[in-house]
C-alpha cells in the first residue's frame, strides 16, 4: 500500500477491483484482526472522505446513486467552463439553494426552484441554439429514449410556471397545498438531473462513475 501511486490506476474502477482484492490477500496472512483493521480503516475512510461508495458484505465496495449524480453535476461544470452564460446560471442557483438553505423563506424557495429551471432552459437553449422556454426547447431537442420522459420535463416545467411565484404570477386555483422543504429539494434534483438529456456532450462513462 505505501508504494501505490494514483497513477497505477487506469480509473476508478481499476481502484475499486484493487482494493476488494487486496481483502482476499489481507486474509490469507491469517494474522488474527488484521482483515478487520483493514475493513474498519476502510470504512472511516469513506466515511471521512464522503466517497461515493459503501462498504456491503461480503467485502463489496457498492456505488451508490448519489455518486452518479455528483459526478453529472459536476460534469455540468466542466461544460460551463466553456459558457459564461451557463455557469453564470448554475451559480445563480447555487447562490439561491444556499439562501433558501439558510433562512427557510418561502420566497427564497421560489427562487431557487425557478433558478434550477433557469439553468436546465438555458441548456437546451445552448444546446438547440435557439432561445425559448424550456417547454418548447424540449420539443426541438431528439435525446429523448422515450416521449413520455420529454414530456415528465415539460410538466415540471409547466409546474415551475404555474405554481404561483416560481417563475410567473401563475395559476392559485391550481395549488394543492403550500409548498415544503421537500419541494425545493426534489424539484431542483428532478431540473439538474434532466439536465443530462439537455446536452450531447455529458460524457455518460464519467457520470457513470467507470
Amino acid at each position: 500500500f505505501l508504494a501505490l501511486n494514483g497513477t497505477d490506476f487506469a480509473s476508478e474502477s481499476a481502484m475499486v477491483r484493487f482494493l476488494e482484492a487486496a481483502d482476499d490477500v489481507i486474509a490469507d496472512y491469517e494474522i488474527p484482526g488484521f482483515e478487520d483493521l483493514y475493513r474498519r480503516l476502510l470504512r472511516d475512510a469513506l466515511r471521512k472522505f464522503n466517497l461515493r461508495y459503501r462498504l456491503d458484505e461480503p467485502f463489496i465496495l457498492r456505488f451508490l446513486l448519489p455518486g452518479s449524480f455528483t459526478n453529472l453535476y459536476a460534469e455540468l461544470h466542466r461544460l460551463n467552463a466553456a459558457n459564461a452564460h451557463l455557469a453564470g446560471l448554475l451559480t445563480d442557483f447555487e447562490k439561491a439553494f444556499d439562501r433558501y438553505a439558510r433562512t427557510q423563506d418561502t420566497t427564497d424557495l421560489k427562487t431557487c426552484i425557478a433558478k434550477a429551471s433557469n439553468y436546465a432552459e438555458g441548456l437546451a437553449s445552448a444546446t438547440s441554439g435557439a432561445a425559448g422556454t424550456l417547454g418548447a426547447l424540449c420539443d426541438q431537442l431528439t435525446d429523448w429514449p422515450h416521449d413520455k420522459v420529454r414530456e415528465a420535463l415539460k410538466s415540471l416545467y409547466k409546474f415551475c410556471s404555474d405554481y404561483p411565484g416560481i417563475r410567473h404570477a401563475g395559476d392559485p386555483a391550481g395549488v394543492r397545498r403550500d409548498l415544503a422543504t421537500r419541494d425545493v429539494t426534489l424539484a431542483s434534483l428532478l431540473l439538474v438531473s434532466f439536465s443530462g438529456y439537455l446536452s450531447p456532450t455529458v460524457d455518460e462513462q464519467v457520470v457513470l462513475g467507470v
